[in-house]
């Protein structure tokens, strides 16, 4: 029997119920298939269709939410589609990527778990 495999949106990737650590590297993973696409495509505003597929999200309205969320992720309009500036998404993911790691730091304790067991 094969486990199911999932495959995480950019939304779940934001969430903070999302440890800091994978959300690190689920940005890091869009950022660089962001990237390859509009390079692929040869333009800054790649085709939305394929940035939906790219973000595991399924409508053009999810990824608009997440634009209205954080506005410098560089979420456009392009005619009846919303799709992603690349280099902006490029420098806002960055940017997220190292608040992530940081908060990742953060939640590791000084002392490790062990030490909070001897307490008891």
């Amino acid at each position: 029997m094969m486990a199911a495999r999932t495959k995480p949106s950019l939304a779940e990737a934001l969430s903070m119920w999302t440890s800091p650590h994978d959300a690190a590297l689920l940005l890091d993973t869009f950022r660089l298939a962001i990237l390859a696409l509009a390079d692929e495509q040869h333009t800054g505003l790649p085709d939305s269709s394929r940035v939906l597929r790219i973000l595991h999200l399924r409508t053009g309205t999810a990824l608009a939410a997440l634009g209205a969320d954080y506005p410098a992720m560089g979420v456009r309009r392009v005619g009846k589609d919303w799709t992603l500036d690349a280099r902006q998404f490029d420098l806002w993911a960055q940017g997220q990527r190292s608040v992530f790691r940081r908060r990742a730091g953060e939640a590791v304790p000084a002392g490790g778990v062990q030490s909070r067991l001897n307490l008891f």
